[in-house]
């Protein structure tokens, strides 16, 4: 039986897996870790963690799934995007990684936006403005404030592109994670010199670039006998963690859009060709596949909402919600009517991202009446999440990309009264999959196509997708009127939220 391992390496923890080649997840293993915050806006990680959390996932996997380990025939691999590792001449850590969450380089960022040639400049090579997530702005921060460090420095690698570096000895990056650094050419699929010479960043830091469907190395006779990783196992480039769990959920063309709802909401939509937003509302990015982009629009919290509403006001509660919050709460709202009496709730608990990049605005309940009850708050919160995922899909198709499929994959979708909430508010059939753990498919596809075990993506995920269901948009004029409230409360209040405290 061939199979294939699986690697994930996440923000808060690393997934190991065995995958048979149907996509099926035969066993996993999973390790956590902190995120370190030496000073406020500080958001760093231990990369001996990474690894480790691998060591021992596979040692674990090996020792429950010996035939399974032993029947490797290649290893794909997925991770958080821009948290990235300063590595010395011998490839050796100096320090703690910096992470995605990281926001020590907020001021350096202000300035290079608020120079308007070099705005310019930056949007015109990377099709994408500074932010303080990007792996470039973060450096500048340690050449102006750690220049030890700095000078040290031989290698900076991201989390997933280290990994492949302890397994194989070589080091390689794909477009999608080269797309998180803001030194990458998203159109021309290249480094960019003018961003390598604004940065002061010699071009060798970095690693060569390539296609995420590309065997970059293999595992070596020192890791086989540290992990029960077969010696000589190839490995895959491998691509960032959302386009792996989007090619998981099956989007492999233009128009079809991935949306996710998690702790945070992201939505993920596919194209043939770039579409840079000149004002700067969604990324521009490159997707795991060969001539494909993706417009990502990500926001703070959605899923998350509903588990803030309960640790909010159920803690201590004898009468508090128990089980999975998404399958309790979908009781709960079965019976409120849509609009919920007039309840609209914004859903910036911790800021927004996309479309408004307002790290000032918060959460909002509006219209509260003496007919509100607890359900009707929390039917309130998917609605509120579910608009404010539509104005990321109507932005993404502001920028001339018509949305015709939407692939939907995360807790969130557990309530069939979400679900179909979702549906209505997005105006387009909501497809599920099968398969919970898309990250895991979409790194068996990778790998795959690497391998030429299969001809194209499509033909990948006509054999390892499979469809859940298909929940049906049907027309809903009360929802079309609170969508605009929705859009106008923000409008109403954004001005204030920075001033209000």
């Amino acid at each position: 039986m061939q199979t294939y391992l699986s690697l994930d390496i996440g923000t808060t923890g690393t997934k190991v897996a065995l995958v048979s080649a149907d996509g099926r997840t035969i066993r996993d293993a999973y390790a956590e870790y902190p995120i370190n915050a030496p000073q406020p806006g500080f958001a760093e990680q231990d990369s001996d963690a990474w690894w480790n959390a691998v060591v021992s996932g596979c040692r674990a996997l090996r020792e429950s799934n010996p035939d399974e380990m032993a029947s490797l025939v290649a290893i794909g691999i997925c991770g958080q995007m821009h948290t990235h590792v300063y590595l010395d001449g011998a490839g050796k850590p100096i320090r703690s990684a910096l992470t995605w969450m990281d926001q020590r380089a907020q001021g350096i960022v202000s300035d290079l936006n608020g120079n308007e040639e070099t705005a310019a400049l930056i949007m015109a090579e990377t099709s994408n403005n500074a932010t303080p997530t990007y792996t470039a702005p973060q450096i500048a921060w340690m050449q102006k404030n750690d220049p030890d460090t700095w000078r040290s420095t031989s290698h900076v690698l991201v989390a997933k592109d280290y990994i492949k570096y302890k397994l194989t000895g070589e080091m390689m990056t794909d477009f999608s994670e080269a797309a998180g650094t803001l030194l990458f050419d998203v159109q021309k699929r290249a480094w960019s010199e003018a961003m390598f010479s604004h940065f002061e960043i010699p071009r060798s830091v970095f690693p060569e670039v390539g296609q995420s469907a590309l065997i970059m190395g293999s595992v070596t006779r020192e890791v086989a006998n540290l992990t029960g990783i077969p010696e000589g196992t190839p490995v895959a480039n491998g691509s960032s963690d959302n386009s792996a769990a989007a090619l998981g959920a099956g989007m492999t063309d233009k128009g079809q859009v991935t949306l996710i709802i998690g702790t945070a909401g992201v939505v993920s939509a596919c194209s043939d060709s770039p579409l840079p937003d000149p004002q700067h509302r969604v990324l521009c990015w490159n997707y795991c596949l060969e001539d494909r982009w993706i417009n990502i629009g990500v926001m703070q919290t959605a899923g998350e909402s509903l588990n803030w509403f309960k640790n909010a006001f159920e803690t201590g509660n004898g009468n508090a919600t128990s089980g999975d919050i998404f399958s309790a709460y979908n009781r709960e709202t079965a019976d409120v009517p849509d609009g919920c009496d007039g309840l609209l709730f914004l859903p910036y608990l911790n800021g927004e991202r996309t479309p408004y990049w307002d790290s000032d605005a918060r959460g909002v309940f509006f219209g509260v009446n003496l007919k509100t009850t607890k359900a009707h708050f929390v039917k309130a919160i998917m609605e509120g999440v579910s608009f404010a995922l539509r104005n990321n899909v109507e932005t993404v198709e502001s920028l001339g990309m018509s949305v015709d499929r939407v692939q939907a994959v995360g807790g969130g979708l557990k309530s069939p009264v979400w679900l179909s909430v979702l549906s209505q508010i997005i105006g387009r059939p909501i497809t599920t999959v099968a398969v919970p753990d898309t990250g895991n498919v979409g790194n068996t596809i990778i790998a795959g196509l690497a391998l030429g075990e299969f001809s194209t993506a499509q033909d990948a995920t006509r054999k390892l997708v499979s469809v859940d269901r298909v929940v049906e948009a049907d027309a809903n004029p009360v929802y079309e009127r609170r969508y605009e409230h929705f859009l106008g409360l923000y409008d109403d209040l954004k001005d204030r939220f920075g001033t209000y405290a």
